[in-house]
C-alpha cells in the first residue's frame, strides 16, 4: 500500500513540475532573445523569473497579498520614479540602490553595487493585490532588456 501511494505521489509530482515547466511566461510576458522562463512551484502565489545565462534575472511574484514593491508614496526616495499606464493597466516603476525601500533581495546577487529595478501592477482586489517584477541591474542595456520584457506583461492573462 505505501509503496502505491509513494508512486502516485511521485507521478503527481512529475505531471506537476511538467506543466510547470511548459507553461508559457505568465501573464504573456514577451521574452527577448536569449532569455528564458521559469515558474516556481507555488500554491498561494504565481511566483517565478525571466533570466539569461550568466546574465541579468527579472524576479516576480503575484497575488493577492504580494503588496506593492514599488510604493508611489515613497517616490522621492527612489534614485528614479515613473507611473504610466500600458494597454489600459497601470504600472509603477522604481530603481534604487539594495535596501533602500525595498526588502526584495535576489536569491542570488551577481555582485556588489548593482542597482535594484522594480515594476508593481496594481491588482484590482485592493490595495495588497498587485503583481512585482524585481531585477538587479548593471547598466542601461540591462534596464532597458528587464523594461522591454516586463512592459508586456498583461495583469488579465
Amino acid at each position: 500500500m505505501l509503496k502505491k501511494t509513494t508512486i502516485a505521489a511521485a507521478c503527481i509530482l512529475i505531471s506537476v513540475c511538467s506543466a510547470l515547466a511548459d507553461d508559457p511566461p505568465y501573464g504573456g510576458v514577451k521574452l527577448l532573445k536569449g532569455y528564458r522562463y521559469e515558474r516556481s512551484a507555488t500554491v498561494d502565489t504565481i511566483n517565478g523569473r525571466i533570466y539569461k545565462e550568466h546574465g541579468l534575472s527579472i524576479e516576480f511574484e503575484s497575488g493577492i497579498s504580494e503588496g506593492y514593491a514599488v510604493d508611489p508614496r515613497e517616490n522621492k526616495n527612489y534614485l528614479w520614479y515613473r507611473e504610466q499606464e500600458i494597454n489600459g493597466h497601470k504600472v509603477f516603476v522604481a530603481l534604487t540602490r539594495p535596501g533602500v525601500n525595498t526588502k526584495w533581495k535576489p536569491k542570488k546577487s551577481r555582485r556588489a553595487g548593482l542597482h535594484i529595478l522594480m515594476a508593481t501592477f496594481p491588482g484590482k482586489f485592493g490595495p495588497l493585490d498587485a503583481a512585482n517584477f524585481y531585477a538587479e541591474v548593471a547598466d542601461d542595456t540591462e534596464i532597458a532588456d528587464a523594461l522591454l520584457m516586463i512592459f508586456t506583461f498583461d495583469p488579465t492573462k
